[in-house]
C-alpha cells in the first residue's frame, strides 16, 4: 500500500511540476488562456486528491488508535492470566498473544502507510498552493496582454482616424479657391441674368397695357368729337 502510494504520490507531482515548469509564450493571448484552462483543470484535479489524501490519513489515524487500544487491551487480558496464580490456564494466553502479533504487525503497517499518506497529503496541499499562485500569476499576464491589446487597437483606430482625416485635409488643400469663387460667381451671373429677362419682360407686358388704355381713350376722344361734327 505504501508502496502504490508513493507510485500515485510521485506520479502525480510529476506532471504537476511539468505543468508548472511549461514554458509559455507570454505574448500570445491565446497560448495563456490555454494554459490557464490547463491550471484549472489540474488545480480541480489536485484538489480532489487532496481531499482523498485527507480522508485516508484521518481514516488511517482511526485504525491505528483502534489496533492501539485492542493491543493495549489484549496485553492486558495476557496479563491477567499469566499472573491469576493458575498455570493450568496460561494456555488460553496463547491464541490472544498470536492476535497479538496480528495487532502489532497491523499496527506496523498502518503507521508506515500513515507517514506516506501524511507526505503525500503535505505534498498535495503544497502542489495545490503552487497551482493558486502559477493561476493567479498567468491570470495577471492575461490581463497584462488583454490590456495592451486593447491600448495597441485603440491606438490603431486613432492612427486610421487622423490618417483619414489628413486625406480630407489634403483633399481640399488641392481645391483652388479661385476656381470655386469663378464657379460662384457664374452661377451669380447667370441668376442675374435670369433676373433681368423676367423683369424686361414684365415691363413690356406692362407697357402693352398702358398703351391699351391709352389707345380706348384716344378712341372716346375721337368717337365724340365726330359725333359733335354729325350735329
Amino acid at each position: 500500500m505504501a508502496s502504490l502510494l508513493n507510485k500515485i504520490r510521485t506520479f502525480t507531482l510529476s506532471n504537476l511540476h511539468t505543468l508548472l515548469d511549461k514554458a509559455i509564450d507570454l505574448n500570445s493571448t491565446g497560448a495563456i488562456k490555454q494554459h490557464i484552462r490547463d491550471l484549472e483543470e489540474a488545480k480541480e484535479s489536485i484538489a480532489d486528491e487532496a481531499a482523498i489524501a485527507k480522508g485516508r490519513v484521518t481514516s488511517a489515524d482511526k485504525e491505528i488508535h483502534g489496533l492501539a487500544a485492542r493491543i493495549q487491551t489484549t496485553n492486558e487480558n495476557i496479563d491477567a492470566i499469566l499472573n491469576d496464580g493458575d498455570p493450568s490456564n496460561d494456555h488460553l494466553a496463547v491464541p490472544l498473544d498470536v492476535k497479538l502479533q496480528g495487532y502489532e504487525a497491523d499496527l506496523k503497517g498502518r503507521q508506515g502507510e500513515m507517514d506516506v499518506m501524511k507526505q503525500t497529503a503535505e505534498a498535495l496541499a503544497q502542489a495545490a498552493s503552487k497551482l493558486d499562485a502559477k493561476h493567479a500569476e498567468m491570470m495577471q499576464n492575461l490581463r497584462r496582454l488583454e490590456q495592451i491589446e486593447r491600448t495597441t487597437q485603440a491606438k490603431e483606430k486613432a492612427a486610421a482616424a487622423l490618417n483619414a482625416a489628413g486625406k480630407l485635409a489634403a483633399g481640399a488643400g488641392e481645391v483652388s479657391v479661385d476656381n470655386i469663387q469663378r464657379r460662384l460667381q457664374e452661377k451669380s451671373d447667370v441668376a442675374d441674368a435670369r433676373f433681368d429677362r423676367a423683369m424686361g419682360e414684365m415691363n413690356k407686358q406692362d407697357e402693352g397695357d398702358v398703351a391699351a388704355v391709352l389707345a380706348k381713350k384716344r378712341l372716346a376722344e375721337r368717337r365724340a368729337k365726330l359725333d359733335g361734327e354729325k350735329k
